[in-house]
């Protein structure tokens, strides 16, 4: 796909997930991305996010006629942790995942504000993946977030958003381990400009989903992304794809 194809791909790739209090307001934000994989709907995200085992919620749509945002809360989520016989210490991966019902779906809106008006509501990507994709030295890859989150209380009432940012034009630069390790085509802005991209799909030009955001390197202009293909296994006992 050209460029622009890419950058419209990228925009609907991700879900927008925030975690609730006790009065199910939100408190913080990350990423992730809805899959169909053998009949059954699962959210991807990583665990250095959802690890803390709080209230995660996929956020679905604002409503006018409510004045509320609607979310799908995850409940309990699935984490990993792997080990050897010879080094029986277990060590955590930064993945996390759930199923959802099939029509757990999210919408990015164009709002007006102060009106509060949806001018255009588009439904976010659920991706169709093999999870066996790889990231290839000759494509382009990029992923998408909502970032930078401000947290206002106005007379009473709660506001808690952020920019939605697309980040296109990385080069794959290797593999380590379970990491696919991506250079930035631009001078790294600091971590607190990603903040709440974490658990965002990363895809390549060709539409490959690759892997998760997870982490990045200001000092070697660096984005860390957690493989999909190496956690496939889980995924496949969850859905019940076992041969």
């Amino acid at each position: 796909m050209n460029d622009i194809e890419f950058q419209q791909c990228l925009m609907f790739s991700s879900v927008p997930l925030v975690r609730l209090n006790g009065q199910l307001l939100p408190t913080g934000i990350a990423s992730g991305c809805l899959i169909d994989y053998f009949g059954e709907r699962v959210l991807l995200t990583v665990s250095h996010v959802t690890g803390d085992q709080e209230n995660w919620a996929i956020q679905l749509r604002y409503v006018p006629s409510k004045r509320t945002t609607e979310t799908y809360q995850l409940g309990a989520m699935h984490f990993l942790a792997k080990g050897t016989l010879s080094k029986p210490m277990f060590k955590n991966v930064d993945f996390s995942y759930v199923k959802v019902p099939s029509s757990v779906c999210a919408y990015r809106q164009e709002i007006e504000v102060p009106a509060n008006v949806v001018k255009s509501e588009i439904p976010i990507t659920i991706h169709t993946p093999n999870l066996e994709d790889i990231p290839q030295s000759n494509n382009k890859f990029g992923f998408c977030g909502m970032v930078m989150p401000p947290y206002e209380n106005h007379f009473g009432q709660v506001y808690f958003g952020g920019e939605l940012r697309i980040y296109s034009g990385l080069s794959f630069l290797r593999t380590e381990g379970d990491y696919h390790v991506f250079s930035l085509p631009f001078p790294h802005p600091g971590h607190e400009h990603f903040q709440g991209c974490s658990g965002a799909p990363i895809l390549s030009d060709t539409g490959s989903l690759v892997g998760l955001v997870c982490k990045g390197c200001a000092r070697t202009n660096e984005i860390w992304g957690i493989s999909i293909q190496a956690y496939k296994t889980p995924i496949d006992i969850l859905v019940g794809n076992i041969r």
